[in-house]
């Protein structure tokens, strides 16, 4: 008999690829300052581009190792889970990741965004309000706590959407021939 993978073997060992690429992703993107930077949308967009090619290559390839260690049969159901846990497993590495880079390595990473942004508002004519003057809850959307929240979320949200098309993909249910 041979040896089926489980779940959970796929979601730990997809989940620190998912994790370490995101990692990485985000430390080379935020060194070569293409993240929050308004003057090149251009880089901005295409950096969006790549992070959802990779999470829906890994999801992949996640549901697809797993059908093919497990007779071939793969469910709807089972393809989903997989991809939401791997993808709540690399969010979260991702996200503690970044959160050491904007807390240790960079501390004023989230500066420069914010200074960026206010930039272009001033570029779009738009009056820009005083940051001393931000109500309490505003002032945490420019902490790095919620940075890296942020992160963990879009993995998240990532997950759900692309988890439904990778499961409508790889789904295969017994043949049943009477």
């Amino acid at each position: 008999m041979e040896k089926s993978l489980s779940i959970s073997e796929t979601v730990k060992k997809w989940g620190l690829i998912y994790g370490l690429v995101g990692v990485i992703y985000v430390y080379i993107t935020a060194l070569l300052g293409i993240q929050g930077n308004s003057s090149n949308i251009s880089a901005g967009i295409i950096s969006f581009i790549i992070t959802l090619g990779i999470a829906f290559a890994v999801y992949s390839l996640a549901v697809k190792e797993y059908k093919n260690e497990n007779s071939g049969i793969l469910t709807f159901g089972k393809a989903y889970v997989i991809c939401l846990l791997v993808g709540l497993l690399g969010g979260v590495i991702r996200s503690v990741g970044f959160y050491i880079y904007i807390k240790f390595i960079d501390p004023t990473y989230v500066e420069s965004i914010m200074n960026a942004q206010i930039e272009a508002q001033e570029k779009m004519g738009v009056t820009v309000p005083d940051p001393e003057s931000l109500p309490a809850f505003m002032k945490f959307f420019q902490t790095n706590e919620f940075f890296a929240f942020s992160t963990l979320f879009s993995a998240i949200l990532g997950a759900l959407i692309f988890g439904l098309i990778v499961a409508a993909i790889y789904q295969k249910k017994e043949d049943f021939s009477y």
